[in-house]
């Protein structure tokens, strides 16, 4: 997993832009405007940051004091990131595996992951490290692939992600590795948002907004951290 994401990493950005036809960056201001009410001294984790796009999205949303960190499994991507921030005040980017993360019980306001939790080896492993890190009340903010709803443009959907992604994939990324055939096969191996809602209540999160886009393609996934 980790040398797939590596082999695209040169090109990941502009990847996104042009696969997405450039709804990935709407898709991220979803995102953060549901950040919950942050106050300075507190800290918000962006993890699968990858190149760090999300990081460059929040920062500006958070108010002076807000302490935002960044990590990814993926080296490759992770030295990517810094070069999109100011010096002076950009996150602190780590590199890491989001199922043993290196932060304190209850230490963060919000987490965010963006395109990520599929690629986590177990997901409920990850999502209950991330309610572990999460101050009581404290937000996850979960965007993700889905499959659409509706059945034409599922079909529609379903041909364009399995035959027109992956060529376009691997003719723009130049890649040996065929990252692009591995995305369409996840989504469709991934949970739905009922079956997500539930793993995320057994790992101590509660569901508060399932907000779809582009059919139920996308969704936004907005929860809690349950108890003290």
């Amino acid at each position: 997993m980790r040398g797939m994401f590596a082999s695209i990493a040169p090109r990941y950005d502009l990847l996104n832009r042009l696969l997405s036809l450039g709804l990935d960056q709407r898709w991220r201001t979803a995102l953060v405007r549901s950040l919950p009410e942050t106050a300075p001294g507190q800290r918000v984790l962006d993890l699968c940051t990858g190149t760090g796009d999300v990081a460059r999205a929040l920062q500006p949303a958070l108010p002076e004091g807000t302490r935002l960190h960044a990590s990814d499994f993926c080296e490759e991507m992770v030295v990517l990131a810094p070069s999109k921030f100011a010096t002076e005040g950009a996150p602190a980017f780590t590199v890491g595996d989001a199922m043993a993360l290196p932060y304190r019980d209850r230490s963060f306001r919000a987490v965010t992951v963006a395109f990520g939790l599929r690629n986590i080896e177990q997901p409920p492993v990850g999502l209950a490290e991330m309610a572990r890190v999460l101050e009581p009340g404290g937000r996850l903010l979960v965007l993700e692939f889905s499959r659409p709803e509706r059945k034409l443009f599922s079909a529609f959907y379903r041909f364009y992600f399995f035959r027109i992604l992956p060529f376009m994939g691997r003719l723009l990324s130049g890649s040996e590795i065929d990252a692009y055939r591995y995305l369409p096969e996840s989504v469709w191996a991934f949970p739905t948002p009922a079956q997500l809602a539930e793993e995320m209540d057994r790992a101590g999160l509660a569901v508060r907004e399932q907000r779809r886009f582009l059919m139920g393609a996308v969704v936004l996934h907005v929860a809690e951290r349950v108890g003290m």
